[in-house]
């Protein structure tokens, strides 16, 4: 069987699906810092003086992060957070025996990879 580098959305089931619509409101502004900060640093924002202004965006951002994982990924997922970010709980998950979670692991990790090649 060959395995495919997108997520087969397919199977990730009415429910989950309907949660991630809908929570893609709180959903939004996390991924969206997310890319604003890989933005950044593509741009030469993590170096010199302009650290000053990274180093605040980037504790702030691990602080959302860590709630958005905590929150609205327990919900995605149905499952307590063992991981304080989001990636690394995406990460365990790309692995799972529940194809539904495993797939919407990927999905939501590939957008991760599409603004940083390898995060996920």
């Amino acid at each position: 069987m060959m395995e495919s580098k997108y997520a087969q959305t397919s199977v990730i089931g009415f429910q989950r699906t309907v949660l991630f619509l809908s929570l893609g409101v709180v959903i939004l502004p996390v991924f969206s810092l997310y890319s604003l900060g890989y933005l950044l640093k593509r741009n030469g924002w993590g170096d010199g003086w302009r650290r000053w202004i990274m180093t605040p965006l980037t504790f702030a951002f691990a602080v959302i992060n860590t709630l958005h994982n905590w929150t609205v990924c327990t919900v995605l997922f149905a499952e307590l957070p063992r991981e304080f970010m989001t990636t690394a709980r995406l990460k365990r998950l790309k692995n799972s025996p529940d194809i539904s979670k495993r797939e919407l692991a990927d999905l939501m990790g590939g957008f991760l990879d599409s603004q940083d090649a390898g995060h996920y």
